[in-house]
């Protein structure tokens, strides 16, 4: 499919972050819209998230596509954390949500499948995607220092207005537009050893009934963090689960087992259980079911970063009165963080769905300067609401995924600092009013704009 020679809005990445932009575009009534990515569509299966909170069903049902992704998950009202003998050490009560949203509860859903259910319904808007289509340079328009010329590996160009990067970590975008993208985690380089530093995931089935085939279930232990939770689908790209229920599991892998297999296979995964699961699945307990087979599986590091700016002109951005092209970065494209609670995809199709409306008043409006901060205001707010997410997720991270070095330091207290935790969260999981607010501040309610 050929390109069009220009556009309003270019979004360049078409994942879930890209294509909810482009349906927040079309929503706010902006039609001139281009949406490209350098892969071919279903060429990555990548499947990291599985969770969508209540803020993201919010703003996805601004652009109808909420109920098909709840038609499409599993709706679950609690979050507990178990240690490995399953005694609880903390629960999150998302019914305490009830009345402060329409979507009082989490989605657990791969991500694969979220994809799918956003690009229907681009689809039935009649909104494609052209593919492939890798970004490999920009320029200031020569005739217009307003617009930006986006060149391609195939020797087609685009002359765009916005140019919306929504094209992940290593985004291109972001590259060409001299943004950089800052690592929040130089303080401690400790993290390095960090027991969720790596992480794998794999969709799996068992030979026999599990111990909870409803819930979301997270084992914290000494040594790692293991969640074990249903799905509904396995991940497009998967082997047949032949009738079975589907679980995704996850698992940090502590810097003394090693590298991880970039696929780990059933062998590798049964020994994630004997090592950090709940005692209930060991090989030691007779009545524990067992895993039948490994539908897909991967490998990922985590890492905490955010772009210096979401926002920048590109090309003239320091000439008086003459602004570039207005470059916006949205989803990984400007911001990583471990997935702890769930966060890191639904704070990038918040991004996504919240400047669609921005861009199209802008656009209405005409090019001024008045029009131009608002856009800048916006993105600025939400780099403001990202730090306020990794700050979250990395202590988080800090109390699941305690770094050895960590340890050693509190190695002289007459019991382990991991019993301390567990001790405190018991107790503050006691107290309704902090598993609300838990609730609250994982569901991304607040987050609004």
């Amino acid at each position: 499919m050929s390109l069009p020679s220009s556009t309003s809005v270019l979004i360049v990445g078409a994942g879930p972050v890209g294509v909810s932009c482009a349906l927040s575009l079309w929503t706010s009534g902006v039609r001139d819209i281009v949406i490209v990515d350098e892969a071919v569509r279903g060429a990555d299966l990548a499947s990291r998230a599985f969770v969508i909170h209540a803020g993201t069903l919010e703003a996805l049902d601004l652009v109808g596509a909420a109920d098909p992704l709840i038609e499409a998950g599993i709706t679950v009202t609690d979050m507990t954390y178990h240690d490995r003998d399953y005694n609880l050490l903390m629960g999150v009560d998302f019914d305490g949500l009830i009345g402060k949203t329409r979507f009082p509860f989490y989605l657990l859903i791969p991500q694969t499948a979220t994809e799918r259910v956003l690009n229907k319904r681009m689809d039935d808007l009649g909104i494609s995607v052209h593919r492939p289509c890798k970004v490999v340079g920009m320029r200031e328009n020569p005739k217009d220092s307003r617009l930006a010329d986006v060149s391609f590996e195939d020797g087609q160009s685009i002359t765009a207005q916005y140019v919306i990067g929504a094209d992940g970590p290593q985004s291109t975008i972001r590259q060409l537009s001299a943004i950089s993208f800052d690592d929040l985690d130089i303080v401690d380089r400790a993290r390095e050893s960090n027991n969720l530093a790596q992480m794998i995931i794999a969709d799996v089935t068992f030979d026999g009934d599990y111990f909870a085939p409803d819930r979301f279930y997270a084992i914290a232990s000494r040594e790692s963090f293991f969640v074990l939770t249903p799905l509904r689908v396995p991940s497009i790209g998967a082997k047949d689960a032949r009738g079975k229920a589907v679980f995704r599991l996850a698992c940090g892998i502590p810097p003394s087992d090693g590298e991880a297999p970039s696929k780990p296979n059933l062998e590798y995964c049964r020994e994630l259980v004997e090592k950090y699961g709940p005692h209930k699945l060991s090989s030691k307990n007779p009545d524990a079911a067992r895993f039948d087979a490994v539908l897909w599986s991967t490998r990922f590091r985590t890492r905490y970063a955010a772009a210096e700016t979401f926002f920048k002109h590109f090309g003239s951005d320091n000439k008086a009165g003459s602004p570039g092209a207005s470059v916006c970065l949205v989803g990984d494209a400007a911001h990583i963080h471990p997935p702890a609670g769930g966060q890191g995809m639904n704070l990038g199709l918040r991004d996504a769905v919240s400047v669609g409306p921005v861009i199209a008043s802008a656009l209405t409006a005409g090019p001024s300067l008045e029009s131009d901060e608002k856009v800048r205001a916006h993105m600025a707010l939400r780099r403001e609401r990202a730090l306020t997410v990794i700050t979250i997720t990395k202590t988080m991270a800090a109390m699941l995924g305690m770094a050895p070095g960590v340890q050693e330091k509190f190695a002289w207290l007459p019991i382990h600092i991991y019993t301390i935790r567990d001790w405190a969260l018991w107790t503050l999981s006691k107290s309704k009013w902090i598993r609300d607010k838990l609730a609250v501040k994982f569901s991304g309610i607040e987050d609004t704009v």
